[in-house]
């Protein structure tokens, strides 16, 4: 989904205008974006994390020629999926597995494959 679909469908949820979706969308992204910069977690109950992990600085090498570079410290956003988004983004693939084990469970005619064949 491209930032544009996601102003939409909140236009149509929420029942505004599509600048006003995008305005609210703005603001909660940049809230998000403030809140990792200045304590490094911001928490949706229900929804997920968002953290930045530190990288230290190394000694790479560059793979076409093979010189030796320093990397400085890196940090980086990551997000972890709460339990709630992890249930309903598995939810279709419980009921799939459920569905493969009843299938294997029904018992065909051994002649229904011939019959269907010829």
């Amino acid at each position: 989904m491209t930032r544009a679909q996601l102003v939409n469908k909140l236009s149509l949820r929420m029942d505004v205008t599509k600048k006003e979706a995008d305005l609210y969308l703005s603001a909660f992204l940049d809230s998000i974006m403030e809140t990792l910069h200045k304590d490094g977690r911001v928490v949706v109950q229900g929804f997920g994390s968002f953290k930045i992990n530190e990288y230290k600085a190394r000694v790479a090498k560059k793979p076409l020629t093979g010189e030796l570079i320093q990397l400085p410290v890196r940090h980086k956003p990551s997000f972890h999926a709460g339990k709630e988004l992890r249930e309903r983004v598995n939810a279709d693939m419980v009921l799939a597995q459920e569905a493969e084990v009843l299938i294997s469970r029904i018992q065909t005619p051994e002649n229904v494959f011939s019959i269907s064949a010829g």
